[in-house]
């Protein structure tokens, strides 16, 4: 297993910086955005609460079909541009809030639909977060969880974006199981992905560099016609193993 450690000299404002930059890379392969977003589209209800919202780039997926969306993140200047981007919509509302540190008593049992994608493995408790997003759920009510699979992946690639970890099969199953969710739906997407991300993490890489940071209008054709390819064939014959887990959890 490799093992790095992680870099805590990261100062906040440049973090904040610095993903917020990440996260605007991502426009370029909108097409592999969409694919992710296609795996729980059907799980998604009227009332959302999404965890680490970042930019809005999901939001966007499913603002039109909802009744009521509260996004949070842990970057203010994130959650300015989340309320300027969809000001037209009275039902939105991004605030600033910590899923493992804030106060989140107001919107207990409030919400049919969580939504946390690509954020557990930026906390250092995946565990309490999963509990904090229980508790804002409804009976029966869905979260919906996106994580970086396989600890052997991880590389500076991950430690460039502040992941405490990614996931050996199991992990999530057993947090789920011990805060009382059921799985409703559990795969792995995008398995052509793990050669080319184990290729470039072995790589001399800066302290900066991230898979998103090297994204531009060139390389995001590639992404992007290789997403429209991969979706289908993964729809009908999901895969074993993969560079994402995927998994639908009811309360």
């Amino acid at each position: 297993m490799l093992d790095f450690k992680r870099n805590k000299d990261i100062v906040y404002d440049f973090c904040s910086k610095n993903i917020s930059q990440n996260l605007n890379h991502w426009n370029y392969i909108n097409r592999y955005s969409k694919w992710m977003f296609h795996l729980y589209s059907d799980y998604i209800g009227e009332t959302v609460f999404d965890v680490g919202a970042g930019m809005g780039r999901m939001v966007e997926f499913y603002i039109e079909s909802v009744k009521n969306v509260v996004a949070i993140d842990i970057f203010q200047n994130q959650i300015n541009y989340m309320n300027k981007r969809f000001q037209n919509y009275s039902y939105f509302r991004a605030i600033k809030k910590d899923i493992l540190k804030d106060d989140l008593s107001e919107y207990k049992g409030c919400f049919d639909t969580v939504i946390c994608i690509n954020v557990l493995e930026h906390l250092s408790n995946d565990f309490l977060a999963v509990k904090n997003m229980r508790s804002i759920l409804r009976d029966e009510g869905t979260l919906i969880l996106m994580v970086p699979a396989f600890q052997k992946l991880y590389c500076q690639l991950d430690i460039n974006v502040n992941h405490y970890r990614r996931y050996n099969p199991g992990r999530l199953c057993n947090i789920a199981r011990k805060n009382g969710m059921r799985v409703v739906k559990h795969h792995y997407f995008n398995m052509m992905g793990i050669i080319p991300y184990w290729i470039k993490g072995k790589k001399k890489l800066k302290k900066d560099e991230s898979f998103s940071s090297s994204l531009n209008g060139y390389n995001s054709k590639i992404y992007n016609f290789a997403a429209g390819i991969f979706e289908p064939i993964e729809k009908y014959f999901p895969p074993k193993v993969g560079l994402t887990e995927f998994m639908v959890l009811r309360r």
